[in-house]
């Protein structure tokens, strides 16, 4: 078997209940295909690079597991049809692995809340209203570091 990673970007407007219905498929499919899952971890609501469909965020999604080569394209093609899917990859990691060697890991489904911290900043600095608000926000966050 081969071990691969696939990253995917789903539409910020979808729910998190059914954000994490579509990991849970990508992770049957895995298995469905005859391949293992490793790990599926969700690692929020983040900026795109760039616009991608008029969204400029999305819910990234990074998923390991084992299979041949034709589930890769299996897991492509399902990506495809989705309208909720933005952006993905899949990439090879190692060629020959054995199954038993890897275990499955604990996956993070639940879609975690992150705060990016330039829009932190601008915020605090909204707030205040005064030119010395940069000051005072540099120095709270030096003080929590």
């Amino acid at each position: 078997m081969r071990e691969y990673e696939s990253i995917y970007v789903l539409n910020p407007e979808v729910t998190d209940a059914k954000a994490r219905d579509f990991m849970i498929k990508m992770k049957d499919l895995v298995n469905r295909e005859g391949g293992k899952s490793i790990k599926v971890d969700c690692w929020g609501r983040r900026k795109l690079a760039w616009e991608r469909n008029k969204y400029q965020r999305g819910i990234y999604v990074n998923h390991r597991y084992l299979g041949n080569p034709g589930l890769v394209a299996e897991y492509q093609r399902t990506l495809d049809i989705d309208e909720s899917v933005l952006l993905r990859q899949s990439v090879l990691l190692k060629k020959d692995v054995d199954a038993s060697s890897q275990e499955e890991q604990a996956d993070q489904l639940e879609i975690p809340v992150v705060r990016e911290r330039r829009e932190s900043q601008r915020f605090h600095q909204e707030q205040e209203g005064s030119s010395d608000a940069p000051a005072v926000v540099k120095q709270e966050q030096s003080e929590e570091l």
